[in-house]
């Protein structure tokens, strides 16, 4: 099996509530389609992760929440530090992926965005719900797919 990276933005969140913190917003109707949308995608790819790393925030747990067969199958670690991570940060666990396992990393923009054009070496943009596919080869991290929620509804 081969060493394989999926790093995810949550989910399209809901900005209704302006009592709540930013750390504490959860899905809107839109983010909860979308996440098993790329759940399914994943399925069908053969892309299921065995370790997640997500951040601690509603959004992210929530969107986790909603990719039902990932959240139970794989291991999954909440970690503050993916909420706002640096670049920084988002290397130190790129750094610890496991040889011969998919990783993925749910975390936030800016820094997936960032992360995904640092380990691609070009420009990609990371909406909600995006992911960026990558497998290891010769010790390089290579881009095989961004998948887009809205690509996939137009896809069928």
């Amino acid at each position: 099996m081969p060493t394989r990276l999926i790093i995810m933005r949550h989910a399209k969140s809901s900005w209704k509530d302006d009592s709540l913190s930013d750390h504490g917003r959860p899905l809107n109707s839109r983010g909860k389609r979308d996440a098993p949308r790329i759940e399914a995608e994943l399925i069908q790819r053969d892309w299921m992760p065995d370790i997640v790393y997500v951040s601690s925030s509603k959004r992210t747990q929530e969107t986790l929440e909603f990719m039902r067969k990932i959240r139970l199958d794989a291991e999954v670690y909440s970690q503050e530090e993916l909420y706002h991570a640096t670049i920084s940060t988002l290397y130190q666990y790129v750094d610890e992926v496991k040889e011969h396992k998919t990783t993925m990393i749910l975390s936030h923009n800016p820094g997936t965005e960032i992360i995904v054009n640092h380990l691609s070496g070009r420009y990609e943009v990371m909406p909600t719900a995006a992911v960026a596919l990558f497998e290891k080869q010769n010790d390089e991290w290579n881009l095989i797919d961004v998948l887009r929620p809205k690509k996939l509804q137009n896809k069928g």
